[in-house]
């Protein structure tokens, strides 16, 4: 048959049978696995190429194979799936278009490959995330990212004129309900933040520069592989953060699918200058080996991700704090600074999110410490009020003036009388009562009925 000749010729040569033949790897693969079609010109083409033989009788038989399978395959999922990734080639970053087929390769396609144009409806999506999160076991996350790629493919494929209208079903997706880890798994406490600081403090290097870095602005890792000395604007006391480094891996590839690129970060809002405190400026003045070279390194050669996160988590582990993922090192960043008031704007803005939405969705949670304090403060503001309704120059229970220097009851009575021992005004005295502020001599509070006042002291604490 046509597709083992042509198979046997290429002999896994695919990169070469793609430059000779103006025919994508992809498209070869899929064609050859029966997943994509290619027209009786292109067939000629890569036979000519290939310097295969054919004689007329074989000739009829291969036109009418490819007839009979492009009409099996041209109105299936995966035929349109493959086909739009290639038109993304020429129109997102490669890392974008690597993760894409990665994602068909490995989840989309094994699902949604094999159903037809006119099976496609509003519940496609549920359809999806059942099978997707029931026999395959993918995270949400993972599962939305998918979601976002079929949606795309049948847009394009509606708009191409080749997949139905319809409208997705207004029912709120359900997605399978995983195990919530605690705010500890997912950031480190203050504690420890503190300690992971200390120690880098003690005998620092490059790789720990990094790890100070990530704690003190919520870089991504990729941004800090591709940071060099000449990005720090030592004068203003920043960090200009342009670009960003990665491996990606291209399925489509079958020599060389992996490979490091340094590219523009990744949105236009990642570009942006992060403040520096003056002790981390002083310490990479003094680490400074060049412009041009990595502050990771220090060299002119750089260090990719998975090797530095393997640095940061040996790191760990030697100082007996469980490693969490680098970009937990993110998330404390902002988680702190939100904790102890910073503005989400200013954060979204360090972060170098596309929207202050995305830093909402991804900080409404809270840790056991914030809900603590906001319960406290309500109760502040609460028994605040309380006292303001009780203690007014109307009240008519007794009010005691301790002295300050020795703790004695010098003086009791109502509002009025301890105004006149005092000689300030009822309202006075009711404010440092309420507010719980002391006069110049005396402590001013309410006399609580069971407590006594032995030999004048008065024992109320």
């Amino acid at each position: 048959m046509l597709k083992e000749v042509i198979e046997r010729n290429i002999n896994n040569n695919y990169n070469v049978a793609s430059l000779e033949t103006g025919i994508s790897e992809l498209i070869l693969k899929e064609f050859l696995k029966g997943n994509a079609k290619l027209t009786i010109c292109d067939t000629e083409n890569i036979l000519k190429v290939l310097n295969i033989k054919i004689d007329n009788t074989e000739g009829k038989k291969i036109e009418t194979a490819l007839i009979v399978r492009e009409e099996e395959t041209k109105d299936k999922f995966k035929f349109y799936a493959v086909y739009w990734l290639e038109k993304k080639k020429f129109e997102v970053k490669k890392s974008t278009y690597c993760n894409y087929a990665n994602l068909l390769k490995n989840n989309i396609i094994p699902v949604l490959g094999e159903v037809k144009f006119n099976e496609l409806n509003g519940d496609i999506l549920q359809f999806f995330i059942y099978k997707a999160q029931g026999e395959n076991n993918l995270s949400e996350k993972t599962t939305k990212d998918c979601l976002g790629i079929i949606k795309q493919i049948i847009a394009d494929g509606q708009e191409e004129g080749v997949m139905p209208q319809f409208v997705y079903s207004k029912r709120k997706l359900k997605y399978k309900k995983t195990e919530l880890i605690g705010e500890d798994k997912k950031t480190y406490t203050e504690e420890e933040y503190k300690k992971i600081i200390d120690e880098i403090l003690k005998n620092i290097d490059y790789k720990k520069l990094g790890i100070l870095l990530g704690l003190y602005t919520g870089m991504r890792i990729g941004e800090l592989c591709a940071l060099q000395f000449k990005d720090i604007d030592f004068k203003e006391k920043c960090v200009r953060v342009t670009k960003t480094l990665q491996r990606t891996y291209d399925p489509t590839k079958d020599i060389n699918p992996s490979e490091i690129k340094i590219t523009s970060t990744k949105t236009e809002n990642s570009n942006r200058n992060i403040p520096l405190t003056n002790e981390i400026v002083k310490i990479i003045e003094k680490m400074n080996t060049g412009a041009e070279n990595y502050i990771l390194t220090g060299k002119k050669k750089w260090t990719e991700p998975r090797t530095f996160r393997r640095s940061y988590q040996n790191f760990m582990k030697k100082l007996g704090i469980q490693p969490l993922k680098f970009h937990s090192l993110r998330h404390t960043f902002a988680s702190i600074n939100i904790e102890n008031g910073a503005d989400i704007k200013t954060i979204s803005e360090i972060l170098g999110h596309s929207d202050i939405d995305v830093t909402l969705k991804i900080y409404t949670h809270t840790s056991k410490k914030a809900k603590r304090k906001a319960i406290e403060n309500f109760d502040k503001l609460f028994t605040k009020e309380k006292r303001k309704k009780e203690f007014d120059t109307k009240y008519k229970g007794r009010i005691c003036c301790i002295s300050k220097n020795t703790g004695k009851l010098d003086f009791i009575g109502t509002i009025k009388e301890v105004a006149n021992f005092l000689s300030i005004t009822t309202t006075k005295v009711c404010e440092h009562i309420n507010e719980g502020t002391d006069h110049n001599c005396y402590r001013i509070i309410p006399q609580i009925e069971g407590i006594t006042h032995k030999n004048g002291i008065y024992m109320g604490g």
